[in-house]
């Protein structure tokens, strides 16, 4: 063959605000050997395609297909989504580009809408797929990648399958390219098993020429449990073990005949069903071409960047107890500074980029010291962050050089502040040499990232509940006492990997292995029960991040793209202003409603009339809030404004109805336009009432004083109140003057008032003139005036 081919395909999904290393550095390795190379990072691309116009459009009619065959309980939340879905369809391919430009950093309003309106798309992409939770970290859908039988059984579904659907709209043109004689597909974690096989389907069934492989740390986890041959075989011709930098040349010069050496790592089918194996070998990371990043779209990674991914080191000189990076990366080794920073000069000046970050597994204070420091002496004005660990010698000295290099972000394995619980994780660090290590770094402007982890066996729920307030403390005093306030932190549940030493010696550590439910052969993380500390549901309440799920649209929820760390080390690159993670709540606003005052819907507002509930639901994007009325609204619709006095005079409930009209008001969904001065009087005059409507929120959180947590279903804001908010609350659900909430609450005018103020800012209630001929009411003179 000449000039042989190969495509090394990133599947999704993997971090769709940066590349992924593993294909940028294989291309540069294939290159020097000379082949040709296409690179095909199919997480961006197939995720920023479905986040697109283009792709929601498509998806729409198999989103609005899925309502109809759905379980009744279901039909509201889905089509709370499909209300959405013509709004998002509109706005997203702005907010795509917003995200993409630096100028974003400095304006965190713009940044908070655009994405928002990203999140709303990754509702309607979960929306068109049955079980799918579509986010931009990893999905989960109605197959399982801890099963076989599951993966392949995607693979072969495309209309049940989100990546073989995107697959047959937008196959991969690479296929028609005759030289192509490899396809290298790299899955470095269990969210990408689905897809890869989804790929390799793809690629067999359009080019049985062509011989796939499939390497990668997930892989090489997986193919080590194999004793035969195993059925992923239909569809991947050969596997690779640990690191592919030796063995990929290797493998394709076998391919194309140009070479016969043994291939490192390789796994493969002997004929008979069994399996031949080639052991594996330690790469010299010294030896590593620069990354090559040519053919990735770096202009549609979720992030102003582009933040481009080295390695400083490779695998970890660590052995922690609850890890199992050093099973499926070899060794540890470091490469030189020198050839670092000449790597991150270089790729500064090919791709125009100033950001960077490090993906090593640990940088130890070596690499710290040697990389900031040869950034420092030869000038570069780069940024970057990576991960360490805390340590006596990371001090004020090593600190004012990473922030002088560009270190505008450290990631720490904090774990636990309890020495105790640290030796038990062989983690190997003090708990005295924390605190001088954030005052070193926060004392020099480098922010933090704080991994907490709940649960390690032997663990008390004591101790953990003091690495909680610790790290919250950390935060508080980053803000207020080093005005940094970029750092960040993350706790979750111990995880038991049945491939770190816990796993693979669990009576060591007080521990018994839950199996995992039959057919479950590519199960890695196992339930477990312990003889003394915290359970594993004690692990999951103390980390579950408060009160159960917030009430809510469907559209409210998922990841939000603030929450990336590639988005926080911007920003304090940036020194920027942090956003909102909420869209922010319209102005109060107090309309005066007479009878032949005019409102129709604003111009904004998307309307779907609910057959599952038999209402009305109305998306507001500038509120990102998703509203329900009752039917007898749809005099609402059809354009025209209408008149207060004609929307109330056939409603059920007057005062209800008012509820309603206000609530409407608040969220800015109408139009009101401003009363005729010929019809009557000022109503504030004639004594109209101040009147509070209660928007619908569910209570959470309930507790013994009285107060509680008001979660809105539509916004998805949460607020705490007292007893006394949680009270006038439920005493304007149909509407209440402020002489009528101090009757029955017993509150002196000067505590009710500015309680009513503070819920109405938060959107627990809304206020409005309304004119008595509305209500039927007759009201004192000067009601009004008292009530403000």
């Amino acid at each position: 063959m000449r000039n042989p081919r190969i495509l090394l395909v990133n599947p999704p999904i993997w971090n769709v605000y940066a590349p992924h290393l593993a294909v940028p550095l294989l291309a540069a390795v294939m290159r020097r050997h000379g082949w040709q190379v296409s690179s095909l990072d199919l997480s961006i691309e197939q995720t920023d395609w479905l986040l697109s116009g283009e792709g929601l459009t498509a998806l729409l009619p198999k989103a609005e297909l899925r309502l109809g065959e759905m379980p009744a309980g279901e039909r509201h939340a889905h089509e709370q989504t499909l209300a959405v879905f013509g709004d998002t369809i509109s706005r997203i391919d702005r907010a795509r580009t917003a995200l993409k430009s630096r100028s974003i950093l400095t304006d965190p309003a713009a940044f908070t809408d655009a994405a928002t309106v990203v999140r709303n798309g990754l509702a309607c992409v979960s929306a068109s797929f049955p079980g799918l939770n579509f986010d931009l970290r990893g999905n989960f859908s109605c197959f399982s990648h801890r099963r076989s039988d599951s993966v392949l059984e995607a693979a072969g579904s495309p209309d049940r399958n989100v990546y073989g659907w995107a697959l047959e709209h937008r196959p991969i043109p690479e296929l028609d390219d005759s030289d192509l004689a490899v396809v290298g597909i790299s899955v470095s974690a269990d969210t990408q098993l689905i897809a890869a096989l989804t790929v390799a389907r793809h690629v067999k069934r359009a080019r049985p020429d062509v011989h796939v492989v499939m390497g990668g740390n997930l892989t090489t986890r997986m193919v080590s449990r194999w004793q035969e041959e195993h059925p992923f075989f239909q569809y991947v011709d050969s596997f690779v073990s640990y690191e592919g930098e030796d063995a990929l040349p290797a493998l394709c010069d076998r391919i194309s005949g140009a070479g016969d050496r043994p291939v490192p790592g390789l796994l493969e089918r002997d004929g008979r069903g069994g399996l031949l194996r080639t052991p594996a070998a330690m790469v010299d990371v010294s030896d590593l071409p620069t990354p090559d990043f040519d053919g990735l779209p770096l202009d549609r990674y979720f992030a102003p960047g582009p933040v481009l991914p080295l390695q400083a080191s490779r695998s970890c000189a660590w052995d922690c107890a609850f890890c199992s990076i050093p099973f499926a990366s070899n060794k540890f080794r470091i490469r030189r500074p020198d050839q670092v920073v000449h790597d991150m000069a270089t790729l500064a000046a090919r791709y125009g980029t100033d950001t960077f970050m490090f993906v090593d597994e640990i940088m130890t204070l070596t690499s710290l010291r040697g990389v900031s420091r040869e950034l420092v002496d030869g000038g570069h004005e780069l940024f970057w962050y990576g991960e360490t660990r805390f340590s006596k010698g990371l001090d004020h000295e090593l600190a004012a050089t990473l922030r002088s290099s560009g270190c505008r972000r450290l990631d720490l394995g904090l774990e636990s502040y309890n020495q105790r619980v640290l030796d038990l994780m062989r983690k190997g660090t003090k708990v005295a040499d924390i605190e001088p290590s954030l005052d070193a770094l926060l004392g020099n402007k480098v922010p933090v990232h704080l991994f907490c982890m709940t649960g390690f066996p032997g663990e008390t729920e004591e101790e953990a509940v003091r690495t909680q307030e610790f790290a919250a403390e950390a935060l508080r005093r980053s803000v207020e006492d080093y005005d940094v306030p970029y750092s960040t932190a993350a706790n979750g549940p111990f995880i038991l990997d049945v491939l770190s030493p816990v796993g693979e010696r669990p009576d060591l550590f007080g521990v018994e292995l839950i199996p995992p439910a039959e057919g479950e052969d590519l199960a890695f993380d196992l339930d477990y029960t312990v003889t003394d500390g915290l359970t594993q549901e004690d692990a999951l309440r103390l980390t579950s991040g408060g009160p159960g799920t917030p009430a809510g649209a469907a559209f409210h929820r998922g990841t939000w793209i603030g929450d990336a760390e590639e988005w926080s080390f911007l920003w304090a690159m940036a020194e920027a202003e942090l956003p909102a993670r909420k869209v922010a709540a319209p102005t109060a606003v107090r309309p005066e409603l007479r009878p032949g005052t005019r409102v129709r819907l604003a111009d904004e507002v998307r309307v779907r009339v609910s057959a599952a509930e038999r209402g009305i639901l109305l998306h507001v994007p500038s509120g990102d809030a998703l509203l329900t009325v009752s039917r007898e609204w749809d005099r609402l619709l059809d354009g025209p404004p209408r008149t207060v006095a004609g929307l109330l005079e056939n409603a059920s409930s007057a005062r209800a109805a008012a509820a309603t009209l206000v609530r409407l008001a608040s969220h800015r969904a109408l139009t009101v336009e401003a009363p005729d001065a010929c019809e009557a009087p000022d109503a504030r005059e004639e004594g109209a009432l101040l009147w509070y409507a209660a928007q619908p929120h569910e209570v959470l959180d309930s507790r013994p004083d009285g107060s509680c947590l008001l979660a809105s279903p539509e916004t998805d804001k949460r607020v705490r109140v007292s007893a006394a908010g949680r009270l006038v609350w439920l005493l304007t659900a149909d509407g209440a003057t402020a002489a009528e909430l101090t009757a029955r609450t017993r509150l002196p005018e000067e505590r009710l008032v500015p309680l009513l103020d503070e819920l109405a800012g938060h959107g627990v209630v809304a206020a409005a003139f309304l004119h008595p001929q509305l209500l039927g009411t007759a009201v004192p003179a000067g009601a009004a005036r008292r009530s403000g």
